[in-house]
C-alpha cells in the first residue's frame, strides 16, 4: 500500500472522503482550475531556464487543453494556456536573480513496514532541494488565491514529513524550508480609456509591472511608469524561508505513523462522514448530499464522476 501526505490529510479531514478517493478511486470528470494549474506549473518549473524544454511543455499543455471537452475548457478559462505562460514568464522575471534548486521533483519511497505481507510505503515528491554549505534547504511551491496565514506555514504537517524524507535520503534534516507561492490567476491589465487613449490611473492591486508592460505593448504606447505597480508583486509571487524545529518534526512524524496504521487497518471500512464547513469545497460533496437526503447517488456518479483506470489513486489533491 502506498501512503502520501495527501492521503493522510484526506483520512484525517474525512474518512469517507478518503474512502471515495483512495479506496473507490472516484474523481470528478470536471476538474477545477487549481488542480490543473498546479500540475502544469510544476512541469514548467522543472525545466525553468531551458527554453527549448519550456516550449515543449507549453506545446503539450496547449494541445491537451484544446483536446478537452468544451465545458472543461470553460472551467479552466478560455485563455488558460496563455494565462499560465504569462504567469510563468512573470515568475521567472520576479526571481531571475535567485538561485535555481540543485534538484527538482525529488522522489522518495520510505518503507514503513508490512501489513498482511504487503509493504507499506510513504511516497512523495519534494519540489526542490538546495545543498548549501550550512545545510539543506527544501523548496515547496504552492499556488494560492488567498494569502496563507503565517501560522499555517510555521506549524505545517507536510513540511515536517518531508523533512523526515530528506533525512532518510541524505542523512540529515534540512535546515530551512523555502515556501514559494504563486497566484493561480494572471495579473490584470489596467483599464484602457478609449476617449483619452490612455490607461486609467485608478488605484488597483491587480496590475503588476509585468502586466502593465504587456498592456502598453499591445496598445503600442511607451511604457514609462510601470514602477508604480511594484508594490503589487507580492500579491502574485512571494517567498518565505523558515527554520525547521526538530521537536516539531519528531512530534508530527509520530502522529503520522499512528494515523498510517489506522489507514492501513481500517481505511477500507471507515466511511465516517465528517460534515464541516470544509464540505463546501470537497469534490465529493454531491455524493454525500445525495446519500444523506435520499437523492439518486448512481445518477450523480454516472453524470459527474469517473474511476481512475491507470492504477493510481483517485486523489484530486497534489502533494
Amino acid at each position: 500500500m502506498n501512503l502520501s501526505y495527501s492521503r493522510f490529510n484526506a483520512y484525517l479531514s474525512c474518512p469517507y472522503k478518503h474512502y471515495l478517493s483512495y479506496e473507490e478511486g472516484w474523481v470528478k470528470k470536471l476538474k477545477d482550475r487549481p488542480l490543473y494549474f498546479g500540475t502544469d506549473f510544476h512541469r514548467l518549473l522543472e525545466v525553468r531556464g531551458q527554453q527549448d524544454k519550456i516550449d515543449e511543455v507549453m506545446q503539450d499543455i496547449t494541445d491537451t487543453f484544446y483536446e478537452l471537452p468544451a465545458d472543461q475548457q470553460t472551467a479552466l478559462g478560455n485563455d488558460y494556456p496563455a494565462d499560465i505562460y504569462s504567469i510563468f514568464v512573470d515568475y521567472c522575471e520576479m526571481w531571475k536573480d535567485a538561485p535555481i534548486p540543485d534538484k527538482t521533483e525529488v522522489e522518495f519511497n520510505l518503507p514503513m513496514g508490512k501489513y498482511k505481507g504487503e509493504p507499506v510505503i510513504f511516497k512523495g515528491f519534494i519540489d526542490g532541494l538546495y545543498f548549501k554549505d550550512d545545510g539543506i534547504v527544501v523548496e515547496e511551491h504552492k499556488t494560492f488565491s488567498k494569502m496563507p496565514a503565517k501560522d499555517f506555514l510555521v506549524m505545517n504537517t507536510q513540511k515536517s514529513l518531508y523533512a523526515v524524507a530528506v533525512k532518510k535520503l541524505y542523512g540529515e534534516y534540512p535546515k530551512t524550508i523555502l515556501w514559494d507561492y504563486i497566484h493561480s490567476q494572471v495579473a490584470s491589465y489596467p483599464v484602457w480609456l478609449d476617449k483619452s487613449q490612455k490607461f486609467s490611473t485608478a488605484s488597483t492591486t491587480k496590475v503588476t509591472p509585468y502586466s502593465y508592460k504587456r498592456a502598453c505593448a499591445e496598445h503600442g504606447i511607451e511604457c514609462t511608469d510601470a514602477d508604480k505597480y511594484e508594490g503589487n508583486l507580492a500579491n502574485f509571487f512571494f517567498r518565505i524561508e523558515m527554520d525547521y524545529i526538530p521537536e516539531m518534526i519528531a512530534d508530527i512524524w509520530q502522529g503520522f505513523k499512528y494515523t498510517c496504521k489506522d489507514i492501513v487497518q481500517h481505511g477500507k471500512e471507515n466511511r465516517t462522514k465528517n460534515l464541516t464547513y470544509n464540505c463546501s469545497w470537497c469534490p465529493y460533496r454531491d455524493i454525500c448530499h445525495a446519500e444523506l437526503t435520499g437523492g439518486n447517488v448512481e445518477a450523480i456518479l454516472e453524470k459527474d464522476y469517473e474511476r481512475k483506470t491507470d492504477g493510481s489513486s483517485g486523489s484530486q489533491e497534489a502533494d
